[in-house]
């Protein structure tokens, strides 16, 4: 172990950490071993009155000799001299805009935030009242953070998960797991919903909203993709389908054109692209296992992440760099799952302790309850819904629609010369060279791949809709395929795919009346329902004696704890 050091403004090392007090140094009686503390020739010398003891600043006088001290908001870099402390560089010194001086430092907020009288360092938004708004599987909540009153948005949900909100006008959109739905509703009136997305999805564990350009993005693990479509659900595009395996909690900056993202799978990390897809890359590769949360500071720009493997809160830069630990808590963050932040606080879900907690955002100090535990069962994602966590911007769509005859969508501000936006086409269009305009995809249209007929209406409003033999096909033909032949092929190449399919689902019901249970495995739990591969306990290496099994019935029902298989109880 290491040999503790004597405190040189109160204490007198008589060597190998034998500390004594100051008092009794030059005492004419000897406390250290070998008398060390009665120097002789050195009692009684004020070495501070020759050149100030070489101190740049302070000498203190002991009585055996003296030491160096600096003044407030300066430190030491050897022994004699004395430099300025950048309060700046210390995370929370300010809670947004920060100048160092001189031996100190002045604070600074935000346009629309005030310092606080009792503390100035730190900033309080000017209007609004703050609430959380979270889901919680079969219902949807809000909770004041002035009082704590909860009260109920939207009820009777299956399998509520994702959330985010348009403050502008007050609809919240939500994913249901069970129902493979995408919904929305007015925030006052929670229970007038509507369907916003139906077809082709199966697992959205995240779901954001760009209040700007009015688009939703959602990820889908099932698929393993990043999707978008209108605030109607028209106009969708596959924005991310390559190296996803587990893709999760999705977090947007439309002020800047970026979309973050983590994925849990085996090569866990957390990414980022332009909104419009461009310019992908991994930001954090390395000491991330779970990363279930994700939310951005919009202020200090900075990404925020909870990890349920690891147990931590962490931050970083939007590109990857001056990266933070926040807060470890194998206690408050047992299974965290999400993450949102707002003024100097972060606040998270966590499935373990059925609660919602917040910790300082800089420092991870401060951490406490904001619910009861075990008052909220099954809590998934959760936003702070004020005003501020969607700051105005410019919509650079707006006038014409960016001259984009479909999809125009914000590019990443790399530098000052960026492009504002970028054009794009929704499923089964392709663009043009000219980069502005879409025409239907003729590839597509005469391939087996995919049988979708793509219908088109105006080239000012056009809405394409996807459609497979698995579910409702339709008996519209594109003019394209005249030809008896191509018709035929395409008929026969159809009826080949339902034999095949109707061949698997009959070995798949077989096996259904053997097993008479459709089993349910949670890992990091994402409602994945699992035959023959059991896909998530290979995937962490779980021992197969503690899967999260229950009927299909039953997991409507039953609390989603959530612990993680690989921990000790």
């Amino acid at each position: 172990a290491p040999i503790p050091k004597c405190d040189p403004k109160t204490q007198f090392d008589c060597g190998g950490g034998n500390c004594i007090p100051l008092s009794q140094v030059c005492d004419k009686r000897q406390h250290c071993p070998d008398g060390e503390d009665e120097p002789v020739g050195r009692c009684g010398i004020n070495e501070c009155n020759d050149n100030n003891g070489g101190c740049t600043q302070r000498c203190v006088d002991t009585p055996s000799s003296f030491y160096c001290d600096c003044n407030h908001g300066y430190k030491l870099v050897d022994n004699r001299t004395c430099k300025d402390i950048n309060e700046c560089e210390i995370p929370g010194s300010c809670s947004q805009g920060c100048f160092n001086e001189k031996g100190g430092f002045k604070c600074d907020c935000e346009r629309g935030y005030m310092r606080d009288p009792r503390d100035l360092t730190k900033c309080k938004a000017i209007e609004g009242h703050a609430s959380l708004l979270f889901a919680r599987r079969r219902d949807i909540r809000k909770i004041s953070l002035d009082h704590h009153e909860m009260t109920s948005i939207v009820n009777e949900t299956n399998s509520a998960t994702a959330l985010d909100f348009v403050f502008r006008t007050g609809m919240i959109f939500w994913s249901d797991v069970t129902d493979k739905k995408i919904y929305k509703a007015p925030i006052d009136e929670g229970n007038e919903r509507s369907v916003v997305i139906s077809n082709d999805i199966t697992t959205s564990d995240g779901l954001a909203v760009d209040w700007i350009y009015n688009h939703i993005y959602w990820t889908d693990t099932g698929k393993n993709t990043i999707e978008l479509a209108n605030f109607d659900g028209k106009m969708r595009k596959v924005l991310i389908k390559d190296e996803l395996e587990e893709p999760r909690a999705l977090a947007l900056n439309p002020l800047e054109g970026w979309m973050f993202w983590t994925d849990w799978g085996s090569d866990p990390k957390i990414e980022r692209s332009g909104m419009d897809g461009s310019h992908r890359q991994a930001i954090v590769i390395f000491d991330v296992k779970w990363p279930n949360g994700l939310t951005l500071d919009l202020v200090k720009k900075r990404v925020y992440w909870v990890d349920a493997k690891l147990n931590v809160i962490s931050s970083c830069d939007y590109n990857g760099r001056n990266r933070r630990l926040i807060l470890f808590s194998p206690d408050s963050l047992r299974h965290p799952f999400s993450i949102t932040t707002f003024e100097d606080w972060v606040y998270w879900t966590d499935w373990d302790k059925a609660a919602v907690f917040k910790a300082n955002k800089f420092t991870g100090n401060d951490v406490q309850p904001v619910t009861a535990t075990e008052m909220i069962q099954n809590p998934m994602v959760i936003h702070v819904y004020h005003p501020y966590r969607q700051p105005d911007g410019d919509n650079h769509c707006q006038a014409v629609n960016g001259h984009c005859s479909h999809l125009c969508l914000p590019a990443p501000k790399i530098n000052l010369k960026s492009p504002r936006i970028s054009c794009a086409c929704p499923e089964n269009l392709r663009m043009l060279p000219d980069g502005l305009t879409c025409v239907q995809d003729e590839a597509f249209t005469t391939t087996v791949k995919s049988i979708t007929y793509t219908v088109n209406s105006t080239l000012s409003d056009i809405v394409t809709e996807r459609t497979t033999n698995k579910s409702h096909p339709t008996n519209v033909m594109p003019e394209s395929t005249d030809d008896g032949k191509i018709a035929v092929i395409v008929i026969g190449v159809a009826f080949v795919i339902i034999v095949i399919i109707g061949f698997v689902v009959y070995l798949f019901y077989r096996k259904y009346l053997k097993r008479n249970m459709t089993s349910m495995n949670f890992d990091n739990p994402v409602y994945r329902k699992t035959t023959e591969d059991q896909f998530s306990l290979e995937k962490n290496q779980f021992p197969a004696t503690r899967p999260y099994l229950s009927t299909v019935g039953e997991e409507a029902q039953q609390p989603l704890t959530g612990a993680n298989p690989n921990d000790n109880v």
